[in-house]
């Protein structure tokens, strides 16, 4: 019997966006679902679907600062 998920492939991120991946789909996402027109979004978002928000959004620039933290990203957003 052949497996359906390999086991020699290593998914992206580092091990807390990893641990964070996995509490975000039992918990975060099915929570980010309720509700009309509901974005249906878990606990980590990446720098691109933060910028996608922001600029629906309306704002006009988007930053990533750099500030170190191993569970949180911090990100400027301006008009």
């Amino acid at each position: 019997m052949t497996s359906v998920c390999p086991t020699s492939s290593t998914p992206p991120g580092d091990e807390v966006e990893r641990f964070y991946y996995g509490f975000s789909i039992l918990h975060c996402l099915p929570v980010g679902m309720i509700g009309e027109n509901a974005a249906g979004t878990g606990t980590v978002m990446r720098a691109g679907t933060i910028r996608r928000y922001a600029e629906e959004a309306g704002f006009g620039t988007f930053q990533v600062l750099a500030i170190e933290n191993d569970f949180y990203r911090f990100y400027r957003l301006s008009p």
